[in-house]
Parts: C-alpha cells; structure tokens; sequence
C-alpha cells in the first residue's frame, strides 16, 4: 500500500513539474494556431520606425489620429486579450544599435520594422523565420519577398515581412528649363551615359545647374548602373567575390560619376529638393513620397523620367533602383512570436492596407489584391505603383552589399567625384574591403 501510494504522489509531482516547466517555456504555446494565445494576456512591445505619428505640416493632429494608433485599436479589439505597447523609434543607425544591444540582451521589442536586405540580415541570429506564420496563398499576394530572404530570392527563407514599397527612384525635370534647352527627355530619352551628358549640357548652357542629388545619391545612380550592367545575381557574385567590383565595366560607371561632377553638371547636398521646387534646378532624383510632393508643389511643369541606362549592352533596361526598403521583423526570443506575428498579418490583410492608403499616410502598397485606383485620384499613383511592380526595377543594391561595404563606398565616393581617388583605385579598394570581410566569416 506504502508502495502504491509513492507511485501516485510520484505521478502526481511529475505531473506537476511538468505543467510548470510547460508555463515557464517560451510562451509560444506550440499546439495552438499562429496568433492564438489561449486566452492568456498578451503584451506585445512594437518598436514604431515606419510609420508615422507626427505630422510636421500639422502639430495639432493627435497621434490617436494616425493610421496605426487606429490600426492597432481595431486588432485589441478583435482580440481582447492582447495589448500592444507602440513605442515610437528613430530608424536607421540609431535603431540598428538600439536593437542589437536590446537584443543581445534579450529585453529588444516583440516586432519592429527594419531596413530590408543586408541592414535586416545582418540580425538573422535574433531574428524570428516568418515562413511558417504564412500560408504559399498568403504569401503569393505580397510582393517582394525577395528583399526579406537570406539568398534574395522570393522563395527563399523570409526573416522579415515586406512592409511597404518606395516604388521606382526617378529623375523628376523641370518641364520649362528643358524647354528652353530644347529639350523633351520623354521623346529625347538618353540611350546611353555620353547622351545623358550631352543632355545635362544643354540644360547647362542655359546657365541652370542641370542636376541636383542627394548626398546619397552614389547609392541609387552610380550603384543602379552597376546593377543593371551585372544583373541581380551578379550583385551576388560581387559580394560572394566570385566577380571583381575593379573589372573594366564597372570601373567605367565610376568614371562616368566623377565626369558629372568635372563637367559641373551636377550639386549634391541635402537642399536638392527645395532649389529643385524653387526652379533652380534642371532636374532631380526622388522616390514616391518627392515625386508626389513635386507635383503637387509644380503642377503640370514637372515630369518624370527613369535613370538613363550607363550603355546600350546592360543587362536590365529602363529601370531603376527601388522596391521594398523595409520589413516587419519578429524576435526570435520574444515570449510572444506567434502573436506577434499575428499582428503583422492583420496589419497586412487586404482590408488593413485600404484602410492605411484612405488614411493618406501610404499611396502604394506591396499587396497584389489592393487597386489603388479605387482610393487615390492623383493617376501619377497609379503609375508608381505599375512602375514598383516592373521586372526593371532593382532591389535596392545597397541593400544586398554587406553593410559595411556599403559604408566603405559612401566613405569613399566623393574622393572619386571630387578626383582625389581614380575610379580604379575606388573599385580595388572596394574589392579588399569585400575580401577582409569575406575573411571574417
């Protein structure tokens, strides 16, 4: 009898211990569906960097009156037992250190949002594979899986979702400067880099300064000429180092960048935008959010062009660099994964993404079942969005670099376009700096 009854308070404390180790695990309650907490209060942490809750050109506009704050009111609705703590965050270099010391810690958010490509990748170790929250169905519908995934392919292993498009970078013009140069970049387009300049110089001889750039604009010219002269798996074989950023054709587009600065046919400084509006300036570059504002600020004496191809013999034609530039990400090591993924798909349905283009706070969308043309009247949307869904337009290039490479670039570049560096001596420093890396895996 002594016997039988230490055989039941046995099973009876394993069962115990049990049910308690079960409580202390992870949190993500394995046997439940994606998003399912069981009933259990759930805290979720959401590092805000994408979207907005301030708007400049509006103080008084509360921040309840943003889309996400109502976005995020309707899901606690939905699922009483949740509650999600929306902490705004600044993006970039700031957060990229924020999370990293948060999460070598382990105390970093549940989600956030994260440049896409090697900014987001360079994370993957804290970072939660999202393939098994999305059905094939669900995720067919979003577009640019490829600037979440390890191999930059759009069926690869996704550690990110995509969170929204910057469309396709364009060259914007001032219709009359261009006019008066006897010019139409439309009917005229440049087929090639020598007729890019001789372009510029025509706008030029009507002393207007033809082209203005952001600083960082080597990224998105200069960077997309190298895209499309080696394609997008070339850009793999320049990181992986199988191919050589000194090889002859592409120390020529950095030639070509050093020639726009010789010639004086480009500035580049950060006022671009407003010398731009203030027609001081032949032509400029933009992705959505500038080319919207431009129109609205210069009505029909504005027009848009793609970056001219460096030459006929490129491999992608008539594009330009763009797509997904950030990604929802989910932590690996957050108690609440599936939860939080959960709210990724909420912010992601169909319904969502209409309900955040009506709020005025996005114009295009990543999603393939949403036609803007039924919530935005302006018909130049519409053609960003085409233009964002085009085979041409190219990942982001610096986003596929490592991103200390594409420091080393930006550290770099203006001694080329100045002339203190040759283009060669650029490129083979880019290669070294590409093998020390390499070396450190």
């Amino acid at each position: 009898m002594k016997l039988r009854n230490g055989s039941m308070v046995t099973v009876t404390l394993f069962m115990v211990i049990a049910l308690l180790l079960n409580g202390c695990g992870n949190g993500r309650n394995e046997s439940a569906s994606p998003g399912d907490s069981g009933g259990k209060k759930v805290n979720l942490v959401f590092w805000n960097s994408g979207f907005a809750t301030i708007d400049e050109n509006n103080k008084s506009k509360k921040k309840e009156d943003f889309y996400i704050s109502q976005a995020v009111e309707r899901y606690q609705k939905l699922h009483p037992n949740v509650k999600i703590d929306v902490q705004d965050v600044p993006s970039g270099d700031e957060l990229f250190a924020k999370f990293q010391t948060a999460s070598i810690a382990k105390n970093g958010p549940d989600l956030t949002v994260l440049w896409s490509g090697s900014y987001m990748l360079r994370f993957k170790q804290f970072l939660e594979p999202m393939d098994q929250y999305f059905t094939k169905e669900e995720r067919a519908r979003i577009v640019g899986w490829s600037a979440t995934t390890e191999d930059f392919t759009n069926d690869g292993k996704a550690y990110g979702v995509p969170f929204g498009t910057d469309g396709t970078f364009l060259l914007a013009y001032n219709k009359q400067i261009f006019a008066d140069a006897g010019i139409d970049p439309v009917a005229q387009r440049p087929k090639n880099f020598g007729e890019f300049v001789a372009m510029l110089e025509k706008v030029k001889s009507k002393k207007v300064t033809p082209l203005g750039l952001f600083k960082d604009s080597f990224l998105h010219v200069p960077n997309y000429w190298i895209a499309q002269t080696v394609d997008v798996p070339g850009l793999g074989t320049l990181v992986k180092g199988t191919t050589n950023f000194s090889d002859p054709k592409l120390v020529s587009i950095m030639k070509g960048w050093h020639e726009l600065f010789a010639k004086d046919l480009v500035i580049a400084e950060d006022s671009v935008r407003q010398l731009f509006i203030q027609g001081q300036l032949g032509m400029t570059v933009g992705a959505n959010s500038d080319i919207l504002n431009f129109s609205k600020e210069m009505g029909d004496n504005v027009g848009f062009i793609k970056i001219p191809d460096f030459s006929e013999d490129v491999k992608i034609h008539d594009g330009g660099p763009g797509g997904v530039g950030a990604a929802f990400v989910v932590t690996n090591y957050s108690e609440h994964a599936k939860e939080a993924a959960d709210f990724v798909k909420f912010l992601m349905s169909k319904e969502e993404q209409v309900n955040k283009i009506k709020s005025g706070e996005a114009r295009i969308t990543v999603v393939n079942d949403v036609d803007v043309n039924e919530y935005v009247s302006d018909p130049l949307v519409k053609t960003m969005q085409d233009m964002a869904n085009e085979p041409s337009t190219i990942f982001w290039p610096d986003n596929v670099y490592p991103a200390e490479l594409t420091s080393e670039m930006m550290s770099l570049q203006s001694l080329v376009s100045s002339g203190k560096m040759t283009a060669e001596e650029f490129m083979k420093k880019i290669d070294q700096k590409r093998d020390e890396l390499l070396k450190r895996k």
